[in-house]
């Protein structure tokens, strides 16, 4: 099981993560996404460049993973983020707003509970490609079709991509999961089953998972790599929407 920080680490050591327009991460054997289609999608930026996706919660919140604002036992500083939202590519359009607020699940520790909240420092220009999603009550049933979405690696260490790509994957039963993939899957966490060489993978951490309009997860790890014919984790907002609603003030 590796969260998609800890490839992140290689990269900025690197200086890779920092040249946005040559070093575009995006979802392994996606489609690209139209106009409108994710309005809810951001790119959560540190000092400028992609590092995490996330959801808009209103004009003021956004829900990202936990791990994508961790530095050690830290917070990132919030001084260090800015929200690219209403735009299909990392590199251009929409708008960028900075973060003013990081609040982190208390309860995470590097295995689930695995999401943050963000509160911008003034609010989104709400419209049709920059919208609100409404958070899910319940888990999608067994088999479900759920979209995610994102502008993770195409692979492992593959070819990258400027636009936001997304790819169907499938809900899969707790028990199932436990049985054959994660035999201590945090009670917080879902697995979504998606076929070889599909998938999220860095760079998609905190992106939306989302079931008839609603979002139903948030990315958080892949199991043993990028497009493996294996399910990736996200967290279940059915478990965390109280939490999120409370620090969004929704």
């Amino acid at each position: 099981m590796i969260p998609f920080w800890s490839f992140l680490l290689v990269l900025c050591a690197s200086g890779i993560v920092g040249q946005v327009h040559a070093v575009e991460p995006r979802i392994v054997g996606g489609t690209q996404a139209k106009e409108g289609q994710f309005p809810h999608q951001i790119s959560l930026r540190r000092r400028g460049s992609h590092i995490c996706g996330g959801s808009i919660l209103s004009s003021n919140y956004v829900v990202t993973a936990a791990h994508c604002v961790k530095q050690g036992k830290n917070e990132v500083p919030a001084s260090q983020l800015t929200v690219h939202a209403g735009s299909l590519l990392l590199s251009s359009g929409g708008e960028r707003i900075p973060v003013a607020n990081v609040t982190v699940n208390p309860n995470y520790r590097g295995n689930g509970y695995d999401v943050a909240v963000l509160r911008l420092h003034r609010s989104l220009t709400l419209g049709s490609n920059i919208a609100a999603i409404e958070l899910a009550t319940d888990d999608p049933p067994s088999d479900a079709t759920v979209d995610i979405s994102g502008w993770g690696s195409i692979s492992q260490m593959g070819p990258l991509s400027n636009s936001l790509l997304f790819v169907q994957v499938k809900a899969l039963a707790r028990q199932t999961c436990q049985q054959k993939y994660l035999h201590q899957l945090p009670e917080t966490t879902m697995c979504l089953l998606h076929p070889k060489d599909k998938g999220a993978c860095y760079g998609d951490s905190g992106g939306p998972a989302t079931y008839e309009g609603k979002l139903v997860g948030v990315a958080s790890f892949v199991i043993g790599r990028c497009g493996r014919d294996a399910p990736d984790g996200y967290e279940r907002i059915s478990k965390l929407r109280t939490w999120i609603r409370e620090k969004a003030s929704l």
